[in-house]
């Protein structure tokens, strides 16, 4: 499947799906403006696992960003300073894209713990909705990923 096929797909599934209420039922899912200390706060430390990963340094363009009482949820698309694309024939994942085995998206779901931001689990490049299993794993409400 075409990586901006699967992109949309997620995007998609992430902004459609109709999840069931679960922790924090009564609680609003905030969408935090660009340029707002806590969203640059759930960026920062999504950032370090990505960057290690990807290699070098790295912004996200971010197509969604949800903060449910202490549980944010990331979609974004992670690009070199300034907003340049990700040249991923010089990472690890160049046998992934060129087989279009991947998207150029990134999946992250933090959890606050001690007033800081902490990332659960993230995945580069999903091709699935990768979140669906993170209910369960980790006890995140469904509303932080979607909405009612």
């Amino acid at each position: 499947m075409p990586a901006s096929l699967t992109r949309r797909t997620l995007i998609a599934a992430t902004l459609c799906l109709t999840a069931a209420s679960g922790v924090g039922a009564g609680a609003e899912v905030l969408r935090l403006p660009p340029g707002a200390p806590e969203r640059r706060a759930i960026l920062d430390a999504l950032r370090v696992p990505v960057a290690a990963a990807i290699g070098g340094r790295i912004e996200f363009a971010v197509n969604e960003l949800r903060v449910l009482d202490d549980w944010a949820y990331v979609a974004a698309t992670p690009r070199r300073p300034g907003g340049r694309p990700i040249d991923w024939s010089r990472t690890r994942y160049a046998a992934a894209m060129r087989a279009d085995a991947m998207s150029d998206l990134t999946l992250g779901l933090l959890r606050r713990d001690g007033g800081r931001w902490r990332v659960v689990v993230h995945a580069i490049g999903p091709t699935d909705v990768a979140w669906i299993e993170w209910i369960d794993r980790y006890g995140a409400p469904k509303r932080v990923f979607a909405d009612e």
